[in-house]
């Protein structure tokens, strides 16, 4: 129910995109600080890595529904590796932690203009997040244990960005980005996910983004 809701909700929006007055292209690069960091133990070797960390890129495109408010939607993937090389035998075994999700986002936002120039204005916006099933995969010494797959959820986001202005086309929007999302394991290979750590059967991806978005008006 929740899948059809949600894509139904992105038609919408798309259709509208079509439609609107002013609309323009997204392309948004993040590197996400997780809220929530674990430590993994190889042979006496810690390990720390976050599932809310990691670099994202997404893609979309947002239309003006009146002066200064705006509407948007993304496709968007995150990818977080956390990696250590033990020496052994004269080589080096790789152990490393991977965690990967695309998502979809929807979510509005209001441009405060300060003027014409270069500082633009100040962009406040709020909007949810819909996480596609991710995978987080653990090596240790080149051996791969089964991924663990996680289910689909809604979380929700805060934005606070400058706007400059780099010509009446062109705009940049560097940023910070609060996130909230949390996934509950579904499957892990052919084992039960309760003989995972509670840490990896709630997996908290939640998270501050340092982003910087470029906006091409149509």
């Amino acid at each position: 129910m929740k899948k059809s809701i949600f894509s139904l909700a992105v038609f919408c929006v798309m259709f509208n995109v079509g439609f609107a007055q002013e609309v323009s292209l997204i392309g948004r690069l993040n590197g996400s600080i997780g809220f929530n960091y674990e430590s993994i133990d190889y042979n006496g070797g810690s390990m720390a890595y976050s599932p809310g960390g990691g670099m994202g890129l997404e893609v979309g495109a947002e239309y003006n529904i009146f002066k200064g408010l705006y509407g948007y939607g993304t496709l968007g993937y995150q990818y977080n590796l956390a990696i250590q090389l033990q020496s052994g035998n004269g080589g080096s075994n790789k152990s490393s932690v991977t965690f990967s999700r695309t998502f979809f986002t929807l979510g509005i936002h209001k441009l405060f203009k300060l003027s014409d120039n270069t500082l633009n204005g100040i962009v406040i916006g709020v909007g949810g997040n819909y996480s596609i099933p991710g995978r987080l995969k653990i090596t240790e010494n080149d051996f791969s244990a089964d991924p663990i797959k996680y289910k689909s959820n809604v979380g929700f986001h805060i934005d606070a960005k400058l706007r400059l202005k780099l010509s009446d086309k062109f705009f940049l929007e560097p940023g910070l980005r609060y996130r909230q999302l949390e996934l509950e394991a579904e499957s892990f290979g052919s084992n039960g996910i309760d003989v995972l750590p509670s840490h990896l059967r709630t997996l908290n991806t939640s998270g501050i983004e340092i982003a910087l978005s470029v906006i091409k008006k149509l």
